[in-house]
């Protein structure tokens, strides 16, 4: 992730764009006369420094919608794991107190894939891998890999 400097340094980089800009327009456009130029050069850096605060602004807001949208995904894939080894153990125990090698062997490597799924599940899900979307190649409940 950009840390805050490099956050601040390019929001002040389009406000220079923006106040270079107009200056030149102005400088172009307007007759040369001192007085007048001092104050659309003013009005310049008052436009830039408005543009500073809306590029913050916007690069804010979606930084928090990213958050929320990878919390709420942690929350999901946190409750099916929850599910699923809360259905599991019962098995799993069952199958122990049978005491047939096989059985438990089987069990034991059942239990570690399942492991191995829900972590994958979790990593793909806050690293946006697998992207959940409708289009009108794929149905809702298709998983669409990146």
């Amino acid at each position: 992730m950009r840390n805050t400097a490099h956050k601040v340094l390019l929001a002040l980089l389009c406000g220079l764009l923006v106040s270079g800009t107009a200056g030149i327009v102005h400088l172009a456009i307007i007759p040369i006369d001192r007085i007048m130029l001092v104050h659309e050069l003013i009005g310049d850096l008052g436009a830039g420094l408005v543009a500073v605060l809306v590029c913050l602004t916007i690069h804010l807001k979606y930084e928090g919608l990213y958050y929320r949208f990878a919390m709420e995904r942690a929350a999901i894939v946190a409750e099916v794991n929850h599910h699923v080894r809360n259905a599991v153990f019962p098995l799993s125990m069952a199958i122990q107190s049978g005491g047939n090698a096989d059985a438990i062997k089987m069990a034991d490597e059942a239990v570690e894939r399942i492991n191995i799924t829900l972590r994958d599940a979790l990593t793909d899900a806050l690293s946006r891998n697998v992207q959940y979307a409708t289009s009108t190649k794929a149905s809702s409940r298709d998983v669409v890999e990146k």
